[in-house]
């Protein structure tokens, strides 16, 4: 399982998440959860499939030879991680912040890798290039989030900054995981603090 990265299909296929959010802004955020959660179901069984047997794997670098990372052989797939971290922003920070964090990681994630290959230093890894890719992302879909959700300004630029810092840090499992999350976080209590207003943990009222 060799890593050719970046692969167009794993790029598009991150890039495709951004239509959960925008599911949620032009139709409800019931059917953006209700997306997610299928996604989810999904994941899941794949997850348990390929725990359980090895021809769904070969399958998978069958099928789609370059999306996967050679070290999701025998770990948890990205894809799954970045569901778990998109249902949870969801979830956490409602559909106007948590919509916005989830296009942090959908445009800012392809960005950093597509830029800092193509303009980074060799040999790879996190450069400085791929960071301000990431950002540039984040900032434009900041801009949705002021424009579609009402954020204010700071609250999307305080989650700009903190996916970028989050996408360049990778903290374990996985930044698909924590990039949404913790941008969210930032944007909900800079929301909060600038009269912006924003209601936490939707789903529990």
């Amino acid at each position: 399982m060799v890593d050719l990265s970046p692969s167009p299909t794993r790029k598009l296929m991150h890039l495709a998440i951004a239509l959960v959010p925008a599911v949620g802004w032009r139709g409800s955020y019931w059917l953006a959860l209700s997306l997610f959660g299928l996604l989810l179901g999904a994941s899941v069984v794949i997850e348990l499939a390929r725990r359980w047997w090895s021809w769904p794997n070969r399958l998978l670098w069958w099928l789609l030879p370059t999306t996967f990372r050679w070290w999701e052989g025998s770990q948890v797939l990205g894809s799954t991680w970045y569901v778990i971290g998109g249902l949870v922003t969801m979830l956490l920070w409602g559909q106007d912040v948590g919509g916005t964090s989830v296009l942090f990681l959908a445009w800012g994630d392809p960005a950093a890798e597509l830029v800092g290959r193509r303009w980074g230093r060799p040999p790879g890894g996190k450069t400085v290039a791929g960071s301000l890719g990431c950002l540039m992302a984040c900032l434009l879909a900041g801009l949705v989030g002021v424009g579609m959700g009402g954020l204010t300004p700071w609250a999307a630029l305080a989650g700009a900054l903190v996916a970028t810092a989050v996408e360049r840090w990778s903290p374990p499992p996985d930044d698909n995981l924590w990039m949404p999350i913790l941008s969210g976080l930032a944007s909900a209590v800079v929301q909060a603090l600038t009269g912006g207003g924003v209601l936490l943990f939707p789903m529990w009222r």
